[in-house]
Formats: C-alpha cells, sequence, structure tokens
C-alpha cells in the first residue's frame, strides 16, 4: 500500500502542487466572496457558500485547464467545459452541503462556525474529490495504447517512403 501512494504522489507531484496553488487563489476569492455576501449582504450562507464557490469555480478552470493540465490533450471546448462544470458541481455540494449540515442540523450559526464548515471541511472534502475527477475525467493522461500507436516506428507496408527514413538512420 505505502509503494502504491509512493508511487502515486512521486507521479503526480508537480500536478498536486500547481493545483493546490491555483486552489489556493480559489479558495482566497470564494473566502472573499463568502464572508461579503454573509456580512454586507446578509444573505444566507448557503447563498454565501454557493457564490464564494462559482466565483473560485471559475478561477480554477482558467488556473487548471491553462498552467497545471496544460501538456494534457484538449477536447473540443464546450465537453470540456461541461465536464468541468459538473465535477465543480458536485464540490460545490458537497461544500454547500457541510455548511448546511452545520448550521441546520448541528445548529452552530456563527460565522466562525460557517467558516469552518466551508473552508476546512467542505472544502477538504471538495478538494479531494476535485483533484481526482479533474485528473481522471476532466483532463486525463492520453491513454498507454494511444501513446504507444504515436511512439511506434511506421510498419513498411503502410508508408514505403516512412520506412526508407527509418532504415536510413540505423
Amino acid at each position: 500500500m505505502r509503494r502504491w501512494v509512493t508511487d502515486i504522489v512521486r507521479r503526480l507531484w508537480r500536478e498536486m502542487v500547481g493545483f493546490s496553488a491555483v486552489g489556493i487563489v480559489g479558495v482566497t476569492c470564494d473566502i472573499a466572496t463568502f464572508n461579503l455576501v454573509i456580512g454586507v449582504f446578509h444573505a444566507p450562507k448557503v447563498y454565501g457558500s454557493i457564490a464564494g464557490t462559482a466565483l473560485g469555480t471559475l478561477i480554477g478552470y482558467l488556473g487548471n485547464r491553462f498552467w497545471v493540465f496544460r501538456r494534457r490533450e484538449r477536447r473540443q471546448s464546450a465537453a470540456e467545459v461541461t465536464l468541468y462544470l459538473l465535477v465543480s458541481a458536485v464540490g460545490m455540494l458537497i461544500t454547500a452541503a457541510c455548511v448546511a449540515f452545520n448550521e441546520y442540523v448541528l445548529g452552530y450559526t456563527s460565522l466562525l462556525a460557517a467558516n469552518i464548515a466551508q473552508f476546512i471541511v467542505g472544502q477538504g472534502l471538495g478538494t479531494v474529490f476535485r483533484f481526482w475527477a479533474m485528473h481522471v475525467w476532466v483532463f486525463p493522461e492520453a491513454r498507454l495504447d494511444e501513446l504507444a500507436e504515436l511512439a511506434a516506428p511506421p510498419h513498411p507496408d503502410e508508408d514505403p517512403d516512412a520506412a526508407a527514413l527509418v532504415d536510413s538512420r540505423c
């Protein structure tokens, strides 16, 4: 089990660090929006959760697509954005559910309790889900069979000119 975890971390550490950096920027905007909606506009805490998470999601998409996962194959933009929004919506529901559970089930109504439910518990659970889902579904690595096909030398039967080029390098 330990070797399995070590291999995963070794393979994904750059993405984890980048995902974390983008996440810090997104969460900073999320915290500001959450507290602005609740503290200044006196809206329900769940609305603040959704507004903050929506802004963080937009920032997260831009940072993840154009920086963290920039080397991954790109899909058609509409499909990629749709998958990103679906994954983010599930992450947002996880976070909002933690805020709702904190306030309506546990009865903690203070701003501090809401921030703990939102940013420690909710964001923690949501971030684990988002990283896994982004890595697997939204910005997937090229499949091994596709990579092998790209790396394989051309077959002489398919393209004689390419085969001659391969023979001349030997």
